[in-house]
């Protein structure tokens, strides 16, 4: 499907894959004061708070209780699964390896579809999986020695990117029946169900020591990352294939490897810029003629 409006579907395409660039150095930041449970919690409940006002604001919230279980089951792969995993991996090893790894989440997508018999094998789809994979791998094996870094922190991450590409495959048949403003208030909006009673347990003595950037930043993840970065992919993804966003979205890595080089010093070292080629040029390779799924929405990408 060709956009009508082009400058207007990439624009909101290539915002939304740089906010998720920065998403994971806000994220580093503010988990240092705010603990990872009352953090989620805050995000997604200002995401759940915007989003749903323009539901309202739409009367477009209605869905059937048979769509309502389905968001509900699927909550637990994400947000709740998806951020544990990424939060706890992020607040483990250095963003720009978090970045790097959350990359292969079309491939891992590709991977349990073709489990489930959704997606034929070629030989260029295998060949761009081992090729990001190898980039995954070289990602790891950069790890020891290197400040910041953490084996457990990567595998953290990996669990990230199963949870994301497990709930791409279920979510496959109702996104027929539910629009992108409904799926993405409704599991915001079920995690605090389970964010909100955790989070107490942790207490609020966080707050005492809250400034006004760590705010600002709590507010980027909520209403930047969690709730209008979704809203411009979803608007792109109505416009354009599966296959275009999910290479698009591979820029995600490099801005956060720019931006944490530029803003922090952190060098970007030969190990790690070969892990991250090699894994934006498999998912490249792989995305290339065909998406993973025969649907637009195909990652749950970014912070």
């Amino acid at each position: 499907m060709e956009a009508r409006h082009p400058m207007r579907v990439y624009g909101a395409l290539i915002f939304s894959m740089v906010i998720w660039g920065f998403s994971f150095l806000a994220i580093k930041d503010v988990v240092a004061t705010i603990p990872i449970l009352p953090l989620s919690f805050v995000r997604f409940s200002i995401a759940a708070l915007l989003l749903g006002g323009l539901g309202l604001a739409r009367r477009s919230l209605r869905v059937s209780k048979r769509d309502l279980l389905l968001l509900a089951g699927l909550t637990v792969l994400s947000p709740v699964g998806y951020f544990l995993f990424e939060t706890y991996g992020i607040s483990m090893t250095q963003a720009s390896h978090a970045s790097i790894l959350i990359a292969a989440i079309p491939i891992a997508v590709y991977g349990i579809a073709f489990a489930r018999r959704q997606e034929s094998a070629t030989w260029r789809k295998t060949a761009g999986i081992l090729l990001a994979f190898a980039g995954v791998a070289v990602v790891i094996a950069s790890s020891p020695g290197e400040e910041g870094a953490s084996l457990v922190g990567d595998l953290l991450i990996l669990g990230a990117v199963a949870c994301a590409a497990t709930r791409t495959t279920l979510i496959k048949d109702a996104l027929g029946r539910i629009t992108p403003l409904q799926l993405t208030f409704y599991q915001f909006f079920f995690s605090l169900f389970v964010f909100g009673p955790l989070s107490a347990i942790q207490g609020y003595t966080w707050l005492g020591e809250m400034t006004p950037l760590l705010w600002a930043e709590v507010l980027f993840l909520g209403i930047g990352c969690s709730a209008i970065a979704f809203l411009a992919m979803h608007y792109a993804l109505s416009h354009l294939t599966a296959t275009r966003v999910a290479v698009t979205a591979n820029m995600v890595p490099m801005v956060t490897l720019l931006a944490e080089a530029i803003l922090f010093g952190i060098a970007v070292t030969p190990m790690k810029a070969v892990g991250a080629l090699l894994t934006i040029a498999g998912v490249v390779i792989t995305q290339l003629r065909s998406a993973a799924l025969k649907t637009p929405r195909l990652t749950e990408r970014g912070a």
